[in-house]
């Protein structure tokens, strides 16, 4: 009784309109868990019967353009006999409901139910084999609204916490607009590039050191847009190394040779055509390296063609921390680079 009647309430808080849930919007209380842990709330017999076997693979693929195997999402299975209000608040939430009050199975999307920057994505067909059929054709379309979710509640985190000086220099003195944390610093800027960096140190992850040092870094370039080919792998890759090659240095070794960032070449980079302000963007996630150096790490970068001042604007953001996993910073900072915009066109 209890699993139907999570059912019913669901839908009828699905039945409300967008005006009613904005109105009692700031009466939820915020939403917990991390933004990388996925609930899926399921009767046992449906998780031991394939449902486990259907999801992990999707939800725990491997993040692209990271040498280490760090997965999307963690999973946490919560038995749906116990989605008590304590459960009801996560952040993110996939249901599966097996009910014959099931009219038109289907997948559905809601936002801030019980929680403020809650998303439940609700799977519900009347019968097991039927809602895991269901799982199977839209399990491209969950794995993406569960992503838009986490950078949805990482750009609103980011803007609360904005550094309105910085956001201001570079509009004004690039032309681009885009989200920057309180903790960055100025590093670099010159015509046609700007750079920011933070440096941290927290409780390590891979020693048992009590803190461990790390440093992100992002910078943003421009040049005219004269060709297509600039949105391949191979033209960004000679483009990304042109611009580090002059700006990012490493510590310089004992042989005195000059080291910078490149692209490290032993590991493909994953490209990817993405929607951006509206218009066609161009996402490229890979590894780093220092030439004549030992750093390294993942970058990510967003791109897209600014038509009114005609140019390609690039937003790269990349983290160096050897004794951290990598995701929590590179879920993060690709967050923040799709906040990039023209000026002109985010006003």
């Amino acid at each position: 009784m209890r699993f139907i009647f999570a059912f019913i309430l669901i839908t009828t808080f699905y039945a409300c309109s967008d005006e009613n849930t904005q109105k009692n919007f700031s009466y939820l209380p915020d939403a917990s868990g991390g933004y990388s842990t996925v609930n899926v709330v399921a009767d046992e017999a449906l998780w031991n019967e394939g449902l486990k076997d259907l999801i992990e693979p999707v939800l725990t693929k491997e993040i692209d353009g990271l040498i280490s195997l760090e997965s999307e999402f963690d999973v946490k299975k919560i038995r749906s006999k116990v989605f008590n209000r304590l459960f009801q608040r996560q952040r993110l939430i996939l249901l599966f409901v097996i009910s014959n009050k099931v009219e038109i199975p289907g997948v559905s999307i809601k936002k801030d139910v019980y929680a403020n920057g809650q998303a439940i994505i609700q799977v519900a067909a009347r019968s097991k084999s039927a809602v895991k059929t269901l799982f199977k054709q839209k399990k491209e379309e969950i794995l993406a609204a569960l992503s838009a979710q986490r950078t949805a509640v990482i750009q609103k985190l980011a803007r609360k916490e904005n550094n309105p000086k910085l956001e201001s220099l570079i509009q004004n003195s690039h032309g681009i607009s885009l989200t920057i944390p309180k903790s960055y610093k100025l590093g670099i800027d010159t015509t046609n590039f700007i750079y920011f960096f933070k440096k941290g140190e927290m409780k390590c992850e891979k020693f048992s050191h009590n803190k461990c040092y790390y440093q992100t870094g992002i910078f943003a370039y421009y040049l005219p847009y004269t060709t297509e080919k600039i949105f391949t792998p191979e033209y960004f890759h000679q483009m990304r190394d042109s611009i580090t090659q002059l700006y990012i240095e490493g510590p310089k070794p004992s042989n005195n040779l000059r080291s910078y960032m490149q692209v490290y070449d032993g590991l493909p980079l994953a490209t990817q055509n993405i929607t951006l302000n509206n218009k066609f963007g161009y996402k490229v996630k890979g590894w780093w390296d220092m030439k004549n150096g030992t750093m390294g790490g993942p970058f990510v970068s967003t791109a897209y063609v600014d038509e009114i001042r005609g140019r390609v604007l690039v937003v790269d953001a990349f983290i160096f921390g050897p004794n951290f996993n990598k995701r929590r910073f590179i879920k993060e900072l690709e967050a923040i680079c799709l906040t990039l915009n023209s000026a002109e066109e985010g006003i």
